[in-house]
């Protein structure tokens, strides 16, 4: 059985049957429905990445150092990735600053766990519905002006949300606490 493959397209489409209209094949259509889904969509698909570390959307960089020295208390400065929406985590740890797609440390080597991204055909399905009812939560109010049509599907989205929560969390095992103070200290 072969694994489904999303498009922007589609899932605005889906958004629009959610919301009683008539489907689409083409973000390039004078539909109001249509024109509403692509204009809000880059900036739904992002903020649903960033709301989240999402683990199919995190991976590990080595950051490249830059040849010039930082100006201030810092040793080193090392180029961000273009790619990166979010800095999740710096290894080893150690203090660090970012200023604009610079990283400054003191550290003379630097890798890093980031949110990036993704195309929409690599996304999960627990996801893609998920951007799908946000889509038709966002899109309601303009295309129907129902509020009740608004609410909705806002409530199916915090359910599909704490689903796919659930679902992307699979992805990493529990950890056990290796340290415990309040014990330690008997």
């Amino acid at each position: 059985m072969p694994i489904q493959t999303f498009t922007k397209t589609g899932l605005i489409s889906s958004a629009l049957i959610l919301l009683g209209e008539k489907p689409t094949n083409t973000l390039v259509s004078q539909r109001h429905g249509v024109t509403v889904g692509a204009n809000m969509f880059e900036t739904l698909y992002e903020n649903e990445l960033q709301s989240n570390r999402w683990r199919f959307a995190t991976m590990k960089v080595a950051l490249s150092q830059l040849v010039d020295a930082p100006l201030n208390e810092w040793r080193f400065a090392y180029q961000l990735p273009p790619e990166m929406l979010l800095s999740i985590g710096v290894f080893p740890a150690c203090l660090y600053d970012i200023y604009g797609d610079h990283l400054y440390t003191d550290a003379s080597s630097v890798e890093m766990d980031i949110m990036f991204k993704p195309e929409v055909s690599e996304i999960p399905a627990y996801f893609a519905l998920l951007l799908t009812y946000r889509l038709a939560r966002d899109m309601a109010e303009s295309l129907t002006e129902s509020g009740p049509k608004k609410d909705r599907w806002g409530r199916e989205y915090n359910t599909q949300r704490a689903v796919a929560m659930y679902a992307d969390a699979q992805g990493r095992p529990s950890r056990t606490i290796v340290r415990s103070p309040f014990t330690d200290v008997r």
